[in-house]
């Protein structure tokens, strides 16, 4: 069968602007984008390396649609956001020259740059972010803004958001939001995208490759590679690829980290990219929302309190980071180890088995015919644990975790499988789970009750109405430091939380370095702490990136 193939209008557009931001953001623009010589180095015969190939994943790379869920990093090569992160994980500006929050945290003004432009050649105005953001609340699958009152357009190519409550995780929501036209968007979008960044796409060859090339129209500094091939290729064909010099820089699981390739040198990223357990928190028998379809939801066993705590204090982590990722990451205990928002008082001493058993015991649990499997009320301790087959780490740490459950007296059957079926079927067993972003909002979708049945949101179905309480008041908080102490305390105050030391609805057990292949002439610059996704965490910097020949 052939391959779809979209050919792409060749226009498009994107945007990091340097920025310094405090409490107001006071911006300098000015950036200019500057022509490189496209024929040869200044200073030598050695043409200027002008392109790149990289096989970093199978991507999703259809999409270029807010609409449809392209938000977090990924936007950075194609579309303009109001705000970015830095390298230092600093909110700066980017279609927006500064912002202002009024004292009550209620009212955002956002003066923006007048030298944006679409892909096509037409202006970025405010007119496009009043209709993006308007699209993307009354859509309210990918992005939750119900929290916006208006957004209204005022003198001098103004945004002012006025909120109906204070949200404190809004500022990173205004990372995230690609700025579509309003004149040229429609469900067709994806086929034909005309956007704002360094990049323009100008052909997608469905699961062979994505080709992007430079926007003329980009604000920003110039990048020096002029056009980006990736290659939807999975992990042993990209390092296949690697071998044979067909790309410059490949994604590598940990499994082959130690693997050789002349000219290439591994680049480890630490990341905020973790994995763990979820696990249904009530009892079997019931139903709930998955993405808009009603689902089975509830296990019997998973739902008993004793079982996910006794797997939080009794897998070896460290036997877990060794096994699965051959060392390259750290132990995991929530979404966000080390982060402003990471309550310490959650780290545990695993590994324990002895104290693991005596959890369960005082649970009911007893292996009572001396099978190795602990029961009550005349029940195994038994249940599925789906993964996604197509993920080796997952697949990996899925049969380790079964592995190491057996010594604690439980039996888990490990079941691969898609995502589709995943969804479906997530709400009745165990999932292999994974998530970490650079802001706490995840905390807030994975472990309140209210979040619940929209989505993927709250897939083990965890209620906890003090927990309710400390995310409600994390989410509206005025400022950052008083909405930390409420998502700690979230987590766990000495009574409850949501923890692996409290109610456990998700086992967090590690977070996984990003690994990749890189040409040793490349220079990748300065990269934060990676997010959830390998695929395309690199890119934020894109603009730095330099080739020394």
């Amino acid at each position: 069968m052939k391959a779809k193939r979209t050919k792409f209008i060749k226009n498009r557009t994107f945007s990091i602007i340097t920025l310094g931001l405090s409490l107001i953001l006071l911006a300098g623009c000015g950036t200019g984008s500057q022509k490189s010589e496209n024929v040869l180095d200044s200073q030598s015969s050695i043409p200027v390396k002008e392109d790149l190939v990289l096989a970093i994943g199978k991507l999703d790379g259809g999409q270029f649609d807010p609409k449809k869920g392209w938000g977090m990093t990924q936007i950075r090569l194609t579309h303009s956001s109001l705000l970015a992160i830095d390298s230092d994980l600093n909110f700066i500006g980017d279609l927006a020259t500064s912002y202002t929050v009024s004292e009550d945290g209620l009212n955002w003004t956002f003066p923006l740059r007048d030298d944006a432009k679409f892909s096509n050649g037409e202006p970025v105005t405010a007119d496009d972010v009043k209709f993006t953001y308007e699209m993307l609340k009354e859509d309210g699958i990918k992005f939750d803004l119900t929290f916006v009152k208006t957004i209204e357009v005022t003198e001098g190519n103004t945004i002012v958001i006025t909120l109906n409550e204070p949200r404190s995780t809004f500022v990173s929501q205004l990372t995230e939001i690609g700025i579509v036209p309003k004149d040229h968007y429609n469900d067709q979008y994806s086929q034909n995208p005309i956007s704002s960044g360094p990049y323009k796409v100008v052909q997608y060859d469905d699961g062979q490759q994505i080709i992007m090339e430079y926007n003329p129209y980009w604000y920003g500094t110039e990048p020096q590679f002029k056009k980006l091939t990736f290659l939807l290729l999975d992990e042993d064909a990209a390092l296949a690829a690697a071998k044979s010099g067909e790309a410059d820089i490949v994604y590598v699981p940990p499994t082959f980290a130690e693997q050789r390739v002349e000219g290439m040198t591994l680049r480890t990223y630490e990341s905020i990219d973790s994995r763990g357990i979820m696990f249904p928190t009530q009892p079997s028998g019931g139903s709930s929302m998955t993405n808009g379809e009603e689902v089975e939801s509830g296990n019997d066993v998973t739902s008993d309190l004793a079982i996910r705590q006794a797997l939080n204090i009794g897998l070896n982590r460290q036997e877990l980071l060794d096994i699965v990722l051959n060392g390259h990451g750290q132990k995991a205990y929530c979404l966000c180890d080390d982060l402003p928002w990471f309550n310490e008082e959650t780290v545990v001493e695993d590994g324990n088995i002895e104290t693991a058993r005596q959890i369960l015991a005082d649970g009911g649990w007893v292996d009572s015919n001396q099978d190795g499997i602990v029961e009550k009320d005349g029940r195994n301790a038994e249940f599925d644990m789906f993964f996604s087959s197509n993920d080796q780490l997952r697949s990996d740490l899925s049969l380790a975790v079964a592995d190491q459950a057996r010594d604690l007296g439980m039996k888990i059957n490990t079941i691969g499988t898609t995502w589709d079926d995943i969804y479906l079927k997530g709400k009745t067993a165990a999932v292999a789970w994974g998530g970490g972003r650079h802001h706490p909002y995840q905390l807030y979708t994975m472990n309140s009750s209210k979040a619940s049945n929209k989505g993927i949101n709250n897939m083990s179905n965890y209620h906890n109405d003090k927990v309710n309480e400390y995310l409600d008041l994390a989410l509206t908080a005025s400022s950052q430091e008083e909405a930390n102490k409420y998502w700690k305390l979230a987590q766990w105050d000495g009574e409850t939380g949501f923890s692996g030391i409290g109610d456990a609805p998700i086992v967090w057990l590690l977070r996984v370095d990003h690994l990749y292949l890189a040409n040793d002439k490349l220079d990748l610059g300065k990269q934060p702490i990676h997010s959830h996704g390998h695929e395309w965490a690199l890119f934020g910097n894109i603009t730095e990136w330099t080739w020394s020949n």
